[in-house]
């Protein structure tokens, strides 16, 4: 039995622009399988980590998670309530954590996901925790998950998300953080499979001295189409952001790049800063990039900058110098840009993967 999704408020910017642009909002018209699969395996030290997979542990927390003041997230919630959420997963640390945890998803073909992880770290603590997601290659289906993270007082989350999904395959991933006094919270995310794939961040910097970190490598070629909205909220005095996205797209493949910092009233001597990079390899792309930075307080610094464009001439001439073609140089440079992200993550198998993953690709 098929279940029709339609949603057009699919990571929606905090701040519209002009609607002929196309750019406020993503939207989706997919058929999904309406029986749910289970997909996770979690590998790692587990000893001193606090896992529930129960459902009703998961619900008490969800009810105690601090309000982000996420505003664009209606479609994604409305569609875990029409789907259901499968599978569930709370993690809980209360010291610094140096080994990652992993969570694998193996995604059947045909199948359709969804789950949902509460990630807690308690005063003081730290964790690593990536999240990878595979299939085979020609596979197709439907995953939808959401990540919240609670970083409470000089705690730090490294969450790292890799996708490498097949070239059928769509996926609505959401990740909803706050940031205590003193916390870190860094998000590195690698967008490499997917037919159909939208991904959203969102953070509160609450705290004093708060800090948040995203970096974000992607590869969109043939018809992908790839749609990201990262949004951070400054509130408290003196946080900080630093969000990087670089990638390539090529052939028909599109990609959507919304990047807003919002300077709360009230966060004196807060710093934002976004950059992206993006090598446009084919006339017949379609990229769209939309940065903003919204300001209500006066004593702050926020600045954005854009690379886009194909191989500079100068870049050209120093490859062809050496007896590389244009070719190959572009594959050299879409090569690098993942593995300078990739290098962020701390397990050699998962950054293995991943270049397996684009040699094949």
């Amino acid at each position: 039995m098929k279940t029709t999704l339609n949603y057009t408020e699919l990571n929606k910017i905090p701040c519209l622009t002009w609607n002929w642009l196309k750019m406020n909002r993503a939207s989706l018209n997919t058929e999904v399988d309406s029986f749910l699969s289970t997909a996770m395996n979690i590998e790692g030290n587990l000893s001193d980590i606090k896992i529930s997979q129960k459902k009703e542990d998961f619900d008490k927390a969800l009810k105690k998670f601090p309000n982000t003041e996420n505003k664009s997230q209606k479609d994604s919630i409305s569609l875990s309530e029409q789907i259901g959420i499968n599978e569930t997963l709370l993690i809980n640390v209360s010291k610094k954590i140096q080994e990652p945890l992993i969570i694998h998803f193996n995604l059947e073909d045909k199948k359709t996901y969804s789950s949902a992880q509460i990630i807690t770290a308690e005063e003081n603590s730290q964790i690593t925790v990536i999240i990878d997601y595979t299939s085979l290659p020609t596979a197709e289906g439907f995953q939808a998950i959401q990540t919240k993270l609670e970083a409470k007082a000089y705690s730090k989350i490294h969450l790292i998300k890799v996708q490498l999904l097949g070239q059928n395959y769509t996926q609505i991933d959401n990740t909803d953080s706050y940031c205590a006094e003193g916390a870190s919270i860094e998000i590195t995310q690698i967008q490499l499979g997917g037919n159909n794939v939208f991904a959203a961040v969102h953070n509160l910097l609450d705290g004093y001295k708060s800090n948040f970190k995203s970096d974000t490598a992607y590869i969109c070629k043939n018809k992908q189409n790839l749609d990201m909205t990262y949004t951070v909220l400054h509130k408290g005095e003196q946080t900080n952001t630093k969000m990087i996205a670089k990638g390539v797209v090529s052939d028909s493949a599109k990609k959507t790049y919304r990047g807003t910092i919002d300077f709360k009233n009230g966060c004196h001597g807060a710093i934002g800063d976004e950059q992206e990079e993006t090598l446009l390899l084919s006339p017949t792309v379609i990229n769209k990039s939309i940065p903003i930075i919204l300001c209500d307080e006066e004593n702050v610094s926020g600045t954005h900058g854009a690379t886009l464009g194909k191989l500079g001439a100068d870049e050209l001439f120093y490859f062809k110098s050496r007896g590389i073609s244009e070719h190959q140089a572009e594959k050299i440079m879409s090569v690098a840009k993942i593995q300078s992200v990739a290098s962020l993550i701390p397990n050699q198998n998962i950054q293995e993967k991943i270049l397996d993953f684009i040699q094949e690709k």
